[in-house]
Formats: structure tokens, sequence, C-alpha cells
């Protein structure tokens, strides 16, 4: 147990140091290294919009794209009336409560 509370209170002491590990890295002040930030930023401004640019294209065409997508949950009904009184069915004609549609094209 007195392993456990040095153990903590040296991870609690180690935590609570205050110093800026960017300072005593060379870092610089604040100032230095907000205009170190605006160099890169300006260096690549252009690339970070033209990828922005590139994004905002997908995300439309994919927008569109879903827009003309059917809905997931619809049901689509297929006219068999023909094909019932055509002798085209298997089984009993009445009492069916799921109907299969094959299709065969031989071109």
């Amino acid at each position: 147990m007195k392993l456990a509370s040095l153990l903590f209170a040296t991870a609690l002491v180690a935590g609570c140091q205050n110093d800026s590990k960017l300072d005593s890295t060379g870092g610089g002040n604040l100032e230095a290294r907000v205009k170190k930030l605006e160099e890169q930023n300006a260096k690549y401004a252009e690339a970070l919009e033209f990828l922005q640019k590139v994004y905002s294209q997908q995300k439309q065409a994919q927008q569109a794209q879903e827009e003309n997508e059917p809905d997931p949950n619809a049901v689509f009904a297929v006219n068999i009336d023909q094909n019932i009184k055509g002798g085209l069915v298997e089984g009993p004609a009445t009492g069916a409560p799921v109907t299969i549609v094959e299709a065969w094209d031989f071109a």
C-alpha cells in the first residue's frame, strides 16, 4: 500500500510541473512560435485551398448520387397478371404470400 501511495504521489508531482517543453527545446517565446506557424500556414495555403476545393466537389458529387438513389426501404410492384393468365407460374395460383419473379435474356 505504501508503494502504491508513493507511486501515486510521484506521478502527481511529475504531472503538475508547469514548465513548457517547447521553451526548453529552443522553441522560443510565444511570438516566435506563432510566427513559425504562420509561415508554415502561408507555405501550404495554396495546397490546402486546392484540397478543400477537391473535397467540396467530391462531397457535392456524393450528395447528388445519394439523392438519385432509390430508397433502400422501398417496395416495388411488378405486374404479373399476364404471366398468371399465360400459365407461367409454379405452384398454387392462390394463397402464395411471396411472388418470385424470374427473368432471362438470351442475346
